[in-house]
């Protein structure tokens, strides 16, 4: 079983592919990368994210920052959450549920953020945490493939 939650507090750095669909109007084409610093208690991880994105075209750079809240529920249900508006009111995003005949986590249900759907998977390949993020709406159509290594 890939054990998600024992994966993450190594992680000290990520990069990241964006690449958006045929009808995204948002043209976040990209790669990005940084650190993670990791504050760990009993059932919470705050993953403290500091990097770079490029845009492929033009290749215009900018500085990026987010914190993620993961929470261990149990052995095979993991939150995520974001604290865009702080720790202590966190926007919960999804359960990842354990999924055995994969080998992988999958968000139970998409996030709603006004007309758009965030979900995601996790799996573990040659030894880091892959995680992809699906989003789409109106006006996005959006995968971003990170790698969470030591």
């Amino acid at each position: 079983m890939f054990n998600l939650w024992n994966s993450l507090p190594p992680v000290t750095r990520y990069e990241y592919e964006s690449t958006p669909g045929p009808d995204s109007a948002m043209g976040w084409k990209g790669f990005g990368s940084g650190t993670v610093d990791c504050d760990k208690s009993p059932e919470l991880l705050y993953f403290k994210e500091r990097g770079t994105f490029t845009l492929a075209t033009g290749g215009r750079t900018v500085e990026t920052q987010n914190e993620f809240i993961w929470q261990r529920l149990s052995s095979t249900r993991i939150k995520l959450s974001h604290s865009r508006f702080g720790r202590e009111n966190p926007v919960t995003l999804f359960d990842l549920v354990y999924d055995p005949a994969n080998d992988q986590w999958l968000s139970e249900t998409a996030h709603v953020c006004g007309d758009d759907l965030y979900s995601g998977k996790a799996a573990w390949i040659d030894g880091a945490v892959h995680f992809s993020w699906s989003i789409s709406g109106p006006r996005k159509q959006e995968s971003l493939h990170y790698i969470y290594s030591r």
